[in-house]
């Protein structure tokens, strides 16, 4: 973490914070989806739109997320002094390690969908979580910490920032399978659309959290291996209630469960942000210095 010493207001102006800000367009992304997803849903329950399998408006709601990334992130992180170098670069090689090693071992190797429904719910959060979730948090973990980590940290949210473009690129490879694989019908699809985006980046924010924290703060050997399997057991978490709501007809009622996913992925992100405030608060008083913000 980069130290800023304190300056006197009367002899030079505060130095401006040199990093983009994650926290606020991060959140302005995930709710323009929200947005889109919402207009969807009450379109088509009012019949303004016919909710029958477009793949036009299907793929522009799938990458609408990488699109409002572009604007608010990659676009504004040029503008910044000191700029995050291969956000871009780590969006695509997450999508293409999604494409080309994590959905066909899903679909080929570990098939949980004909064994664990039928398990019972704390065997399916341990099934989803050392199949699909373990699998699914690895890329993330590995597109990040083979090729940025630890040269390019220099403070904990750098940790948020590169984990969160590599789960925006594995979100949006399942979220164009289902579009093109699936064909399912203009609310089925952005309601997939959003839960893939939602949860896929809530999760991938925790590695990012761990990352970040071994990177820039005084972690053990351990840390990492904790925060893949923390990471991995709230998606095994995340599959077996989504199992459960949609074999108990939870899953019908679809904007209680929207609310449901974005007030789990608030929570999620909330959390890490106050840990990582936290963290830093707490470095910057033992180093005696001024935070800039």
């Amino acid at each position: 973490m980069r130290d800023f010493q304190l300056l006197a207001p009367s002899e030079e102006g505060e130095e401006p914070f040199p990093y983009r800000r994650v926290w606020r367009p991060l959140t302005i992304e995930l709710g323009l989806l929200a947005a889109a997803v919402l207009f969807i849903l009450f379109t088509t329950r009012l019949g303004i739109l016919t909710d029958t399998y477009s793949r036009t408006l299907s793929s522009g709601l799938a990458l609408l997320p990488v699109a409002a990334y572009w604007f608010f992130s990659i676009r504004r992180e040029r503008l910044a002094l000191e700029p995050r170098q291969g956000l871009t670069a780590i969006v695509f090689l997450s999508m293409v390690m999604a494409n080309g090693i994590a959905v066909p071992i899903m679909n080929e190797v570990f098939t949980p969908e004909r064994w664990l429904p039928g398990a019972g719910f704390f065997n399916r959060i341990l099934g989803y979580a050392f199949t699909v979730g373990i699998l699914s948090e690895f890329i993330k973990y590995a597109v990040v910490r083979y090729t940025l980590w630890p040269h390019r940290f220099r403070i904990r949210l750098d940790g948020i920032a590169y984990s969160t473009a590599a789960a925006l690129g594995f979100a949006t490879v399942l979220n164009l399978r289902l579009v093109f694989y699936d064909e399912l019908t203009l609310s089925s699809a952005a309601i997939n659309i959003l839960t893939n985006v939602y949860i896929h980046i809530a999760i991938g924010a925790v590695i990012g959290y761990f990352l970040g924290e071994f990177a820039v703060g005084n972690a053990s050997a351990v840390w990492l291996p904790t925060g893949l399997v923390v990471a991995a057991i709230l998606s095994g978490v995340h599959f077996a209630f989504r199992g459960i709501a949609i074999s108990s007809g939870l899953g019908s009622r679809t904007i209680g469960g929207l609310f449901l996913v974005i007030g789990v992925s608030a929570a999620i992100l909330g959390i890490l942000s106050f840990i990582i405030e936290s963290a830093d608060a707490r470095m910057a008083d033992k180093l005696g210095v001024r935070r800039i913000r």
